[in-house]
């Protein structure tokens, strides 16, 4: 299936929601769930607090599809309100209380995943992964975002843009920013 082909199908199933098929938003959720849980819960470090945006994403979404302009990526409005939830929470969250369990055993185990790799090895992936997310945890919200988005999500800076609807300058200096902050904490890898 091409993009084309995706794209036609979102329309469809938009229109169809919006004529008041509560089932075709189903389709939307099916498609985009996944996405935009693990683009919220790299943001919060917390899977309980992602599981809730990412209800609250949908929810939001679904009120509000008669606002959507048709035409446009709906990948990157649903990933906007997305980051916007979630920037909102972490500055209502205060201080990030990060909790790198389950991404330190997620780092291992992409470690594990390569051939020949010893597990010396393995265990400094781990620890610069830890390292890393860590710091990046300790960014502010829309540095984070943009860090996440770009590195994470392998969103261009235009899609990051378009998603936050922020001038692409903006985006270029919060992602400098972010790249220079972890830098300065983690060093050199």
């Amino acid at each position: 299936m091409t993009r084309a082909d995706v794209s036609r199908d979102e329309a469809d199933l938009i229109r169809l929601c919006l004529a008041g098929d509560k089932d075709a938003f189903d389709g939307l959720i099916s498609r985009h769930y996944r996405g935009i849980h693990n683009m919220i819960y790299r943001m919060l470090g917390n899977s309980e607090d992602a599981a809730d945006l990412t209800q609250e994403t949908f929810l939001r979404a679904y009120t509000r599809l008669e606002t959507f302009q048709t035409g446009r990526s709906f990948t990157a409005w649903i990933r906007r309100i997305a980051a916007n939830l979630s920037i909102d929470h972490l500055r209502r969250r205060g201080e990030p209380a990060a909790s790198l369990d389950e991404r330190l055993e997620a780092g291992i185990e992409q470690a594990d995943e390569k051939p020949g790799s010893s597990p010396e090895h393995r265990m400094e992936i781990a620890e610069d992964s830890r390292r890393i997310l860590a710091a990046v945890q300790k960014l502010p919200p829309k540095q984070r975002a943009v860090l996440i988005m770009r590195h994470i999500e392998g969103m261009t800076l235009d899609e990051i843009a378009a998603a936050l609807r922020w001038p692409l300058g903006t985006v270029k200096v919060n992602l400098f920013r972010g790249r220079q902050a972890v830098r300065e904490m983690v060093g050199d890898l």
